[in-house]
């Protein structure tokens, strides 16, 4: 008992930081279930990595799909970062995408034992590499990072660049340079540069780190042969040297060689995209670079050379994009948590050059590089903490100086800058709203989330509702991403079937040698998955939206594919080859038609008939005829009609959005005094309880919405 005791008191400080940790960490799992379970996670990122490792295993080395739905290797879409082989024995034991989210939690998470073990190596005192431990797993943008952005390399590398720091600063402390530990060190930098294509360029930042801070070459500089001889062929300094060669060779093997020359495998599969959709790629952004992502600095030129050259020669065009937009404020939001102490130690801050620049010269919209949300932040994070030990170093040696000369009466001071960057930490994770001290501040409010998204309810629909046909009711709105219906569709998509989807139901359709973002691919997936609301790929290309209605009405038509399933904003079609199909439109346009009913939705939009089958056994295929009258000319611009279907026992509700209204010809384009008859191929599914149910239609631009009661139903 008295060996444990003491072992614990001995201990007590990586005691703290590991409750502490572990703390964290089962907050992290319970909020990353939540968001994949809420879909929150989709192709980009977490699908694609779960679809390299799925590949791999089967035989395709880092192949996945990319954006417009051709197969190719990772390097294609100018990303090289191989770390993720590391995961595979894990992800080959346990092939899921959340596999791969919460081994590198554990690893970023282990970080904090590297950061608080660096700390007490340089300043000597556990209580403060204690509170800059808590300090690092407080900090706001790590919060984001470990509980929002799934997977990336780049995060994954955290732990390996410190654990080789932490050797080497051991190694340095000890003067106790041995093969092993050197190979360990080395180790840990390869796997760093694995991480991503620049980081070779922290490799090299912490190569000149070496040079100038852990060597005596600035006290001892001597310009003479012989001291320049033996300084270089020191050991330190071999390492050093081989680590600006291997470093410098890695990144231009990686964005000079390899990006440039696998181009062409995306290049072709936009060409072939943008072709099937009959997209200019004139106007469209600069997608056959040789790296994609050069467009996002088109503001300092078109290439490599072109864009190094303007930002070394135009200062002031740098600094106006340095400090131009929100810039200003995200540095503020990653500087300030820290009290600004990283600044006091500039010869650890620059190993952080790389992705600063690369982050905040951004020319391009809409990116976010730098905002502490983006996982783009990731390799900043533990310069930052290392440049905080330094920083603490320098000041709390001021601070023993100082004490030295008053009797030692001052030491306690060296402690208020520590429990002040903790303080500092908690408290901008409340104001910048790090998600992981939002929950659990939820959390002690007893207002937990839950892990699966509840089905939609309206109790006052129920059986006991005093509605009579054609009242006007205001339910919900059809959801912009039901995830119910979402994960309907995912369980009934075979795990062999090639899919053009959503980017939202990436991840969870990942394991599969083919998943493109719809419409890519709409004529040759075996299943595509229409999202009405769906943007993501065309957003990116600055082209016009009015795209998915066009491809989705050409899917109606298509002689190749079946509507399987209509559910809230989602629409699932199956490629069964030729079959019977009404080669009719399923919305046709009348200037005359025998009203049999009088229904004013909204706006004079109003239903003057409807056909629907009294009785519908699930997973059938019924026809329900909607036809609606435009009264006048007022606007139905971005209007969306939908149907909603209400169990009266339990008021639960099952919506779907009204297809041919949608593709053929939406209600922002119907005329005055015209009459238009939907057919919509209604196939309820299998997973709706069975009972009676009131039916509605309604339209909504979500800003408005009304849903007019017209029949009542029996689900078989």
């Amino acid at each position: 008992m008295e060996k444990t005791i003491l072992y614990l008191k001995n201990n007590l400080h990586l005691l703290i930081l590991f409750l502490a940790s572990l703390v964290y960490f089962l907050v992290n799992v319970k909020m990353n279930i939540f968001s994949y379970s809420n879909f929150d996670f989709g192709k980009f990122d977490l699908g694609n990595m779960s679809q390299m490792l799925w590949n791999t295993m089967n035989g395709r080395f880092l192949y996945l799909t990319d954006y417009f739905g051709t197969n190719l290797p990772r390097w294609s879409m100018s990303h090289v970062d191989p770390i993720l082989l590391l995961f595979l024995p894990i992800f080959a034991l346990i092939t899921h995408p959340l596999t791969l989210v919460f081994s590198q939690l554990v690893i970023v998470i282990f970080s904090s034992f590297l950061i608080y073990a660096i700390s007490n190596l340089n300043i000597n005192n556990k209580n403060i590499s204690l509170l800059i431990a808590l300090s690092f797993l407080s900090y706001p943008a790590l919060g984001y990072l470990t509980s929002r952005t799934g997977f990336h390399g780049v995060s994954a590398a955290i732990p390996f660049f410190l654990g080789a720091f932490f050797v080497f600063e051991h190694m340095y402390y000890t003067n106790n340079f041995t093969r092993g530990k050197l190979a360990l060190f080395w180790l840990l930098l390869i796997v760093t540069m694995t991480g991503k294509e620049q980081l070779p360029l922290y490799v090299f930042m912490y190569g000149l780190f070496i040079w100038f801070c852990r060597t005596p070459f600035l006290n001892e500089f001597k310009l003479n042969k012989e001291y320049l001889s033996g300084f270089f062929t020191s050991l330190i300094m071999r390492n050093v040297l081989t680590m600006l060669v291997v470093s410098t060779l890695w990144f231009i093997l990686a964005f000079f060689v390899i990006i440039p020359n696998f181009a062409h495998y995306r290049i072709e599969g936009f060409n072939k995209f943008a072709q099937q959709l009959d997209i200019n790629t004139e106007t469209v952004r600069e997608v056959d670079l040789d790296n994609y992502f050069l467009s996002r600095y088109e503001a300092f030129g078109s290439s490599y050379l072109e864009i190094i050259i303007n930002i070394l020669l135009d200062p002031k065009a740098v600094a106006k994009v340095l400090f131009g937009g929100d810039k200003v404020e995200n540095l503020r939001m990653t500087f300030e948590p820290l009290l600004y102490t990283p600044l006091i130690a500039p010869g650890t801050l620059m190993m952080a050059i790389p992705d600063l620049l690369i982050n905040y010269l951004t020319t391009a919209t809409g990116v976010g590089t730098s905002e502490i949300t983006n996982h783009r932040i990731s390799m900043i994070i533990p310069i930052l903490f290392l440049s905080v030990i330094f920083s603490v170093k320098t000041i709390n040696n001021f601070i023993s100086n100082i004490a030295r000369k008053k009797g030692n009466k001052l030491l306690f001071l060296k402690y208020i800058i520590p429990v002040f960057l903790l303080l500092a930490s908690i408290k901008y994770s409340y104001q910048y709203n790090n998600p992981v001290t939002m929950w659990m501040s939820e959390a002690v409010k007893k207002r937990l989330p839950s892990f699966i998204a509840i089905a939609k309810s309206d109790p006052s629909l129920t059986e006991s509702a005093n509605l009579k046909i054609g009242d006007v009711v205001r339910l919900s709105d059809l959801e912009n991403k039901d995830r119910e219906c979402a994960q309907r569709i995912v369980d009934m998509v075979p795990d062999n079937a090639s899919v053009s989807g959503p980017d939202y139901l990436g991840a969870h359709l990942s394991l599969r040698e083919t998943y493109a973002i719809f419409p890519a691919m709409y004529l040759e997936a075996d299943y595509v998955i229409v999202d009405v609301f769906s943007r993501k790929i065309l957003t990116i290309l600055d082209t016009d939206l009015g795209i998915v209605r066009d491809v989705t009405e050409e899917l109606i038509r298509a002689e190749d594919y079946r509507l399987e399933l209509g559910c809230g904003n989602l629409f699932v079609f199956k490629n069964v080859g030729p079959h019977n199909k009404d080669r009719l439109l399923p919305l046709q346009e009348r200037y005359e038609y025998p009203e049999k009913t009088d229904f004013e939705i909204l706006f004079t939009l109003t239903v003057v008939d409807h056909e629907i089958p009294q009785k519908l056994l699930r997973g059938n295929e019924y026809n329900f005829k909607l036809v609606f009258a435009k009264r006048d000319d007022a606007s139905l611009n971005d209007h969306v009609i939908f149907t909603t279907f209400v169990n009266q026992s339990t008021g639960e509700m099952y919506q779907t959005a009204n297809l041919p209204t949608f593709a053929i010809k939406q209600p922002g384009e119907w005329e005055e005094d015209r009459y238009y008859i939907e057919n919509n191929s209604l196939i309820l599914p299998h997973f709706l309880e069975p009972g009676e149910y009131k039916v509605f239609v309604g339209t909504s631009n979500k800003v408005k919405t009304r849903s007019v009661y017209l029949d009542n139903i029996e689900v078989l």
